[in-house]
């Protein structure tokens, strides 16, 4: 009869580690796929952003370009009145 006891309650113990271990697995499973949840949400925001930057970006090259462009006709033009209409090469 005692043996039985002890058995018994062996068996309990042994049930409730497993229960525990199920819980503990099923938690560590959620919060990890909160986690990822949110960093894939902060990853698509981070994307949608850089693709923001980049069409900035090319807007203001493209302003750049065409304000060099007219910089250097406009320094040619002094060098020009300058050097009696010869332009010099310049780099």
């Amino acid at each position: 009869m005692i043996r039985h006891r002890n058995e018994s309650r062996l068996g309990w113990l042994q049930r409730l580690r497993c229960d525990v271990e199920v819980v503990l697995a099923a938690l560590v499973t959620a919060v990890g796929g909160v986690i990822t949840t949110i960093l894939l949400k902060v990853r698509k925001e981070n994307t949608n952003d850089h693709a923001s930057v980049m069409e900035i970006l090319r807007s203001v090259g493209g302003k750049v370009e065409r304000i060099d462009s007219k910089l250097d006709s406009h320094i040619d033009w002094h060098l020009k009145e300058a050097t009696g209409g010869e332009v010099s090469k310049r780099n």
